[in-house]
């Protein structure tokens, strides 16, 4: 293994210009294929497996995250990816690779460049200065991009660092934190809940209709949930959940719920499925590293919680992560708030309704969280934290994994960048 030791950084055309007259090299024309499995599982493990042509030599090579902040990269001349991987599990690189990948690889982005590398002594170290410049390729989109590189090939760290640092001051360096497989896959990923998907597989919208507004005395009578995962790049609906489901003996549909639900006592006896059976899907459903989500999720997730207390595990329901879209939108827009009204201020009616069926809010639900995302991208700084509305104050059951800040009518600071209110 080679341990790989570099500084990146981000050039304007005209600094590349410069530093071109700079440090005069050798020119290598460079052509990236970046490879991974549907699920995207080798990015989330902070795998890079590419084939790059340079120059008509074809190059596999397979870089890993390590723990002092290089990266190990093992490298094999092979031009078909599936012998590549069985190349570099033989050089030592992580064994996970070759189980992630009977998975299969597919190409998801890529990245075409003109590179000038130039050799170098700096004290003890040599280096090499990467000059590219080129195109990210990735969701049928084209991204130019001007980048210098600083890598190390031998000697200390700090004498590279010197260097490094040297450099982006006498040309106005700014450095470049992703890597270019992480920035052409984020062009496959624009729209696609990219800062969710880095940390979670999957991600369970749900939504529930009931008899009343108290979990532990009220029962719910429908549950329906999307299941998203991202796969080959793409944010996927893998399953739709809707289910009705039998009341408790003794216990009935109050007239007010059914005439705002529409769901009659006929309806749940004629298609109502027990509690039980509902309880093993939703576990099934939220097994793994799943974020679950819901507007006004804490009502959501209060019924939820004594549903599978009663009548499954309530258990499942430790370690998960929670995002409440409600608190999103009070961020966002001025009072009223509910999710009809977000519908209207995103302009997505036509395309969706607020039915006070759950399956149409839950599918609702997911239209608002795709245009909160293109309005601006911070869904994932609202995990695990629910806001109430400041004037009544933080009342009822609260959920031990969740901080509460408060919120008022009109948008204000994110409630992620307050103060700690109520735990």
């Amino acid at each position: 293994m080679a341990t790989e030791y570099e500084w990146k950084f981000r050039v304007t055309p005209e600094i590349m210009e410069t530093l071109q007259a700079a440090f005069p090299g050798e020119e290598i024309a460079m052509e990236t294929t970046y490879y991974d499995t549907p699920s995207g599982s080798l990015s989330r493990r902070k795998l890079t497996l590419r084939l790059r042509g340079e120059n008509g030599k074809t190059v596999c090579a397979c870089k890993s995250r390590l723990a002092d902040g290089a990266r190990g990269e093992w490298e094999t001349a092979c031009g078909d990816i599936t012998q590549a991987v069985e190349l570099l599990l033989g050089l030592g690189c992580p064994p996970e690779l070759g189980e992630l990948a009977k998975e299969g690889l597919t190409p998801v982005c890529g990245a075409r460049f003109r590179r000038l590398a130039a050799a170098l002594t700096y004290r003890d170290a040599r280096l090499e200065v990467a000059l590219d410049q080129g195109v990210l390729v990735g969701g049928g989109k084209e991204l130019p991009f001007w980048e210098a590189e600083v890598e190390l090939k031998s000697g200390s760290r700090e004498a590279a660092d010197s260097f490094a640092r040297e450099l982006a001051e006498k040309y106005g360096l700014i450095p470049e934190e992703k890597s270019k497989f992480q920035r052409a896959l984020n062009l496959t990923r624009e729209g696609c809940f990219r800062q969710l998907f880095d940390k979670y597989d999957r991600l369970v919208i749900f939504d529930t209709e009931t008899t009343g507004l108290d979990g532990a005395r009220d029962e719910i009578i429908e549950f329906s949930a999307v299941v998203l995962e991202e796969r080959e790049g793409q944010c996927q609906v893998i399953e739709t959940y809707d289910q009705l489901i039998t009341l408790s003996p003794g216990s009935a549909i109050p007239e007010q719920i059914q005439r705002l639900t529409g769901i009659t006592p006929q309806d749940i006896r004629e298609r109502g499925i027990p509690k039980t059976r509902v309880c093993r899907d939703i576990a099934q459903m939220i097994e793994g590293n799943t974020l679950l989500l819901a507007y006004n999720a804490g009502f959501d997730l209060i019924f939820l919680y004594y549903m599978l207390l009663r009548d499954g595990d309530a258990a499942i329901l430790q370690g998960k992560d929670k995002l409440d879209l409600l608190t999103v939108y009070r961020d966002r827009r001025s009072y009223p708030h509910k999710l009809c009204n977000a519908i209207e201020s995103y302009g997505l009616q036509g395309q969706v309704v607020n039915s006070h069926r759950a399956i149409d809010d839950v599918l609702a639900t997911v239209e608002v969280m795709k245009a909160m995302e293109r309005e601006k991208d911070d869904l994932i700084s609202y995990v695990n934290i629910f806001g109430y509305l400041a004037k009544y104050g933080c009342d009822g059951k609260k959920i031990r994994s969740v901080r509460y800040r408060p919120q008022g009518f009109e948008p204000g600071t994110p409630v992620y960048q307050k103060e700690e209110a109520y735990v």
